[in-house]
């Protein structure tokens, strides 16, 4: 009889039971009320149970009939050619219903798992973990049974009308082994390269073989440890190669080779440093080659003595424990600027930008890039905040000079001016997150970065100029370069000169910090171009109500682990609280045995964090964890949505983890 034909049969005795159990019941009730003296109500509860008892016994035995009937059907399936062939296939093989009991199972199966075909029944994740039967939908996954590994490939199906799993478990031991060994043998690639040797040693040249010796043999020591090769191509340049299984050990010391060669020294005491840029991504060896060469140039712009890793997962960094050395020439300067002027007499129109939140380093620098497009004859607009209060002496200045007039726009307005052949100009920040205008950078085509704060991550297409130099004092003092070897028969305004120069002064905090021999001679072209330091500094003056401001802040310090300062201030604040921050950290550091200052103040739900150090505490690595950065001595954060407390305590811990750094 066929399955169709069987079901129907079933269906009418179903009915044909149900009936008579309910003319069963009815009779029961009729007997017991004419028999027996009980209520009407407990003679009907007798009934019904009476009722549900048959009927749940007809289920049961219901059940046991079509499951001998299923068991009939599935037998007569895999009696055939088909079956005969599934049970003897050396892939272990199982039929499961779509609860997971295992129907059938061929003799590979067996043989594999212990398990009897005459055992069916039993759910199959209590032999093998599949996870098939959570969301009713295929699966392909690596189960281990013993020391063998199987890929299961399950697709649902339907045998005689019933809906079932069948499952095959694919042996691919042998592949996963060859797998396995290809990614711990497949090929790392390193670039290695002595940080500054030339201007370390310029005084001590009698000892430029023996230190670079030095040098080699420790990064020779560590490659050969690692069972890796490392060549020599350029002086004090290395090409590092080594398998793939070798790297997680140089991740979990953190690039200990750092620390191993900063103890070589010369004249002084000065530690010799190096940079290191790693890379396994890409398939072929040219690609991860191409990813250590920018992981290497990441590790120099980002200071020196450290060392990239780039990887599908990002870019990860170790190291920076010494503060970058000056290293900028005037011929990079005039080379990068005359790649400017050729792409600004490329571009229908010139827009600049500094960072949100301006201050006189990114609105100097604005202006100072502005001063350089129009002496190449661009159309220039600077995107800035005009309601910014902290930007009010600036604007006073500025306003000074009918040229500027029309210049400054808001983020809309710079959006209305953005075209297909607009270059954007970003200075004072490469993290397009934190400029004043994101989508203004999200959408144009050709942007050229300028800026002196450590590279946070990899430019996209977009960026066809980076001068990205972390030894310089500010912006202003790159921008003051670039028209210095570009001025042509123009002069810089007065104006204009001085706002440059309040722009190094703020950075510098007065010519007393990160200064080099460039920011001097800078400053010396400014005053050259009518800078004039009294009317310059007249910008920095406080009054009465930043003195009151100041003092929420130093009623708030903490001292943690002896040698760091920690202010909040929250409640009642402006934008004007930002700057003050950053004053009251520099002024921090003045208080004896404090090497660093972290000042943090909450405005409009947003906590902002300016850190200061006094060298000897990389204060940029430390606030990297907040999502900030900077420099080793000068660095800074935004959070937002979450509280002083929390932000202060992640500010700790992020303290504690870089002490090695510190």
């Amino acid at each position: 009889m066929k399955q169709k034909q069987r079901n129907k049969l079933a269906t009418r005795l179903d009915i044909a039971v149900i009936i008579a159990l309910s003319f069963f019941a009815v009779l029961l009730l009729m007997l017991l009320g004419e028999h027996t003296d009980n209520s009407y109500l407990y003679n009907g509860l007798l009934s019904l149970f009476f009722y549900f008892l048959l009927l749940a016994l007809w289920v049961d035995i219901r059940m046991q009939r079509n499951s001998l009937a299923k068991g009939h059907t599935l037998d007569e399936i895999f009696d055939t050619e088909i079956g005969s062939v599934l049970v003897q296939l050396k892939s272990p093989v199982v039929l499961c219903d779509m609860y997971g009991s295992v129907i059938w199972c061929n003799t590979a199966f067996e043989r594999k798992t212990g398990h009897k075909r005459l055992t069916c029944g039993v759910n199959v994740e209590e032999i093998i973990s599949l996870g098939l039967f959570l969301d009713g939908t295929e699966t392909k996954e690596i189960v281990q049974i013993g020391k063998e590994s199987f890929r299961v490939d399950s697709v649902p199906c339907k045998l005689d009308g019933e809906d079932y799993w069948f499952v095959v478990l694919d042996d691919c031991t042998e592949y996963l082994k060859l797998d396995d060994r290809y990614r711990r043998e497949r090929v790392v690639v390193a670039y290695a390269i002595i940080d500054n040797i030339d201007e370390i040693l310029q005084y001590v040249r009698d000892d430029f073989v023996k230190t670079t010796n030095a040098v080699e043999n420790k990064l020779k020591k560590w490659v050969n440890g690692m069972d890796g090769v490392i060549r020599a191509y350029e002086r004090n340049k290395y090409l590092i190669v080594f398998d793939a299984e070798r790297l997680e050990e140089c991740l979990e010391s953190r690039f200990d080779i750092l620390d191993e060669i900063r103890e070589v020294r010369v004249g002084d005491g000065i530690s010799v440093t190096v940079s290191i840029g790693v890379s396994d991504l890409g398939e072929t060896i040219y690609d991860r080659e191409y990813a250590a060469q920018s992981a290497l140039d990441m590790a120099l712009q980002r200071g020196g003595d450290q060392a990239v890793y780039k990887s599908k997962e990002g870019v990860e960094c170790y190291g920076g424990k010494t503060k970058a050395g000056f290293k900028r020439t005037n011929v990079r300067a005039r080379v990068m600027a005359s790649q400017l002027i050729a792409m600004m007499g490329r571009a229908d129109n010139v827009i600049i930008m500094g960072h949100r939140f301006g201050d006189y380093d990114s609105f100097g620098a604005s202006v100072g890039m502005a001063r350089f497009a129009k002496n190449c004859g661009a159309r220039v607009n600077i995107v800035v905040n005009k309601n910014d209060p902290n930007l009010a002496p600036c604007f006073e200045k500025i306003d000074n000079l009918p040229s500027y007039q029309k210049v400054f726009v808001d983020g809309a307005e710079g959006m209305d001016l953005l075209k297909m052949d607009t270059l954007l100009i970003i200075v004072d920040s490469n993290n397009f997150d934190f400029v004043e205008c994101p989508e203004l950078a999200a959408k144009a085509n050709n942007i050229a970065v300028i800026d002196h704060h450590i590279k946070a991550a990899e430019f996209g297409p977009s960026v066809k100029l980076e001068y990205i130099e972390t030894t310089a004092s500010s912006a202003s003092e790159l921008v003051a370069e670039f028209l210095e070897q570009n001025m042509l028969t123009r002069n810089l305004h007065k104006e204009e000169s001085e706002l440059l120069l309040s722009g190094i002064l703020l950075d510098t905090k007065q010519f007393t910090r990160n200064t080099g021999t460039r920011t001097f001679g800078v400053a010396q072209f400014l005053r050259g171009e009518g800078a004039n330091p009294g009317e310059t500094q007249e910008m920095f003056k406080s009054n009465i109500e930043e003195l009151t401001k100041e003092a929420r802040f130093n009623a708030n310090i903490t001292i943690y682990k002896k040698r760091i300062a920690i202010s909040s201030c929250e409640g009642n604040t402006d934008s004007s609280y930002r700057v003050m921050a950053a004053k009251v950290a520099d002024k921090l550091l003045a208080i004896k045995n404090i090497d660093a200052s972290f000042v943090l103040v909450n405005i409009d739900g947003r906590i902002h964090i300016s850190a200061r150090s006094n060298g000897t505490i990389n204060v940029q690595v430390i606030l990297e964890k907040l999502n900030g950065g900077g420099h080793f001595d000068v660095a800074g954060a935004q959070i937002s949505n979450e509280t002083m407390r929390n932000v202060i305590q992640r500010l700790r811990d992020s303290i504690d983890d870089n002490l090695d750094n510190i």
